[in-house]
């Protein structure tokens, strides 16, 4: 028990640390004057130091790698809010759609500086296909108008896993990358399903891929995973990530409770 203490302890602080670093980088006082601070995925960012805090990098190139990653996860998710509405924007969203690219870009432009740092030219070039692959399978979900339960799986798990697979084949350390591919899927159909139950609940139009999403089998995939991840939680080392894991769990039975309560499953 007092092992398991001291690992949810360590992990917590560096990740403390990690975030507070990341904060620093990013900070600008006028632009999250008018869009939104970006977050900073803490599950993400454990699942990054899990695979990297055992691999052979002294420590300096580990903080500039997660580090970098880290902001291209950010960048990626800002670029992700950028509405495409033009018709509803007056001045100010014009304003805040427009900065929010730029700052899309800028953190970009963070991760490619500090990353190269370490000089790892390979990396560089191998962390860009996962970037490409992201692009491709977001254009592809959001331009879906019939999508199965497979599609979205698919392209979900694209989206939300491909810089933690890319950066654990490079360091050799695919040793849990099937728990962490379950868990990183997890959490994105539980941010899913939060909107779907939201955007249900008050009766807005949603995009046209969520009608898959309310039929039994993406509802079994959903439990298959669930059910993959309640046995892998037996088998990871770091506790931190494991309580990580149990809470994403607990949220995605309870969507699920909640939207059977309300009659959305087909």
């Amino acid at each position: 028990m007092e092992v398991q203490v001291m690992r949810v302890e360590s992990a917590g602080k560096k990740i403390v640390q990690y975030e507070r670093e990341i904060r620093s980088h990013i900070y600008d006082s006028f632009v999250w004057r008018h869009i939104e601070e970006p977050v900073i995925d803490e599950d993400k960012l454990a699942v990054f130091l899990a695979i990297l805090s055992h691999s052979d990098v002294e420590e300096q190139s580990l903080t500039n790698y997660i580090l970098s990653i880290m902001l291209m996860q950010i960048a990626l998710d800002t670029h992700e809010n950028v509405t495409n509405d033009m018709n509803k924007e007056d001045s100010h969203e014009l304003r805040k759609r427009q900065l929010t690219i730029l700052a899309g870009d800028y953190y970009s432009g963070l991760y490619y500086h500090i990353l190269a740092r370490t000089e790892d030219v390979s990396f560089i070039k191998e962390f860009s296909r996962g970037i490409q692959v992201i692009n491709e399978s977001k254009v592809e979900l959001y331009r879906s108008k019939e999508a199965s339960a497979e599609f979205l799986f698919s392209h979900m798990e694209s989206i939300e896993t491909v810089l933690a697979e890319k950066t654990a084949a490079y360091f050799d350390r695919e040793c849990n990358m099937s728990f962490f591919k379950d868990f990183l899927l997890l959490k994105r159909v539980n941010q899913e399903l939060a909107l779907l139950e939201s955007l249900e609940y008050r009766k807005q139009e949603v995009p046209s891929y969520y009608s898959a999403m309310l039929l039994p089998p993406f509802l079994n995939g959903v439990e298959a995973i669930q059910n993959r991840m309640e046995k892998g939680i037996q088998a990871v080392e770091c506790e931190d990530m494991a309580n990580r894991a149990r809470k994403v769990l607990a949220e995605s039975r309870g969507h699920i409770n909640n939207m059977m309560e309300k009659g959305l499953f087909g």
